[in-house]
């Protein structure tokens, strides 16, 4: 595993730590939080830049969109079976939970938008190889102008969509894919990380309802960037104990945002974290209850991974993409 692999990966773990402290300390209402320092408001938009800087010029696989949508699918309703053995769910959950793609409480919004993303992907790569780096450079100007915000009336982006929107989420994979083939030569990636998010938490307490936050903020999308770069140019050991650690871990951080955001999980998982909380200060708790549901993902998903081999769920997605792989390529 290469270098700047492995610390891009440990970004990818970080990130989903991140994302699980902010969804299950917001629902929680933990006092603390709210006034907690904001330190990772562009975690997902990191995930779609890592997305973005390895497929903007690789060859589609379709193995990748099917084993997404699969995995979605098993998680959602193996949880829902579990719940419904614990008599915390009905039977019309479990009917639902079939489709999790469906307008339901079922529904991933990050999960949908990634797959249809996975499916423009060799279409959005072959379009962004031909571009000059000119071209390329006003192809980004022009989604930020009509996808971004950061105040409510401008740029456009409360016009043409949000930072939940399909638009957007194609924005940031394609601006991976810039900062793959077009990289720039700047040295102080982390410096400038540390004061752009000195400068999101400022606005945060200081300009709320006037600067804009969101995921397609600019501030936001900057931060992302900043971030991703920084990572990328770390100089990590692809032997020592951290990229063991590592590879271990991060092949199934998308189990972890698959099980902790599952319709009726997010509900129950913050009721057990109030059964808990007093143990210790609750910013401490927040970040330990997400190690531990990394960790435990982590073993499930290893398991799911043994199911699908020796059930032949692996053997009928690839009989299945090889053909549709063909499909890409004529």
């Amino acid at each position: 595993m290469k270098q700047r692999q492995i610390s891009l990966e440990i970004l990818r773990i970080l990130c989903m730590l991140f994302i699980i402290v902010g969804h299950v300390g917001g629902r929680s209402g933990i006092e603390s939080f709210s006034s907690f320092a904001t330190i990772a408001p562009h975690a997902v938009n990191c995930f779609v830049l890592i997305s973005g800087y390895f497929l903007i010029n690789s060859k589609f696989k379709a193995e990748r969109f099917l084993r997404t949508a699969i995995e979605t699918i098993f998680y959602t309703f193996i949880v829902t079976i579990i719940l419904y053995a614990c008599n915390k769910a009905d039977i019309y959950d479990i009917t639902k939970s079939i489709m999790p793609f469906a307008p339901t409480k079922f529904s991933y919004w990050f999960v949908n938008k990634y797959l249809a993303v996975i499916l423009l992907s060799p279409f959005i790569g072959k379009v962004c190889s031909n571009l000059t780096k000119r071209q390329y450079q006003i192809l980004l100007a022009s989604l930020l102008l009509i996808g971004s915000t950061f105040i409510k009336v401008f740029p456009l982006g409360e016009l043409f969509g949000n930072g939940f929107s399909l638009l957007w989420m194609i924005t940031v994979f394609i601006t991976g894919g810039y900062l793959r083939l077009h990289a720039p030569k700047f040295k102080y990636w982390g410096i400038s990380t540390l004061m752009l998010l000195a400068v999101y938490n400022l606005c945060n307490l200081y300009s709320a309802g006037i600067i804009q936050l969101g995921y397609n903020s600019l501030i936001t999308y900057a931060l992302a960037i900043t971030t991703f770069m920084w990572f990328n140019n770390l100089k990590i050991s692809g032997t020592g104990i951290i990229a063991k650690i590592t590879m271990f871990i991060a092949p199934h951080v998308f189990a972890a945002y698959l099980i902790h955001e599952q319709g009726l999980m997010r509900v129950y998982i913050v009721d057990l974290l109030h059964k808990f909380q007093g143990y210790m200060p609750d910013m401490l708790y927040l970040y330990l209850f997400g190690i531990i549901v990394i960790i435990i993902s982590a073993l499930i998903d290893k398991l799911r991974l043994i199911l699908f081999k020796y059930c032949g769920i692996d053997y009928i997605t690839n009989k299945i993409a090889t053909r549709i792989n063909k499909l890409y390529e004529s």
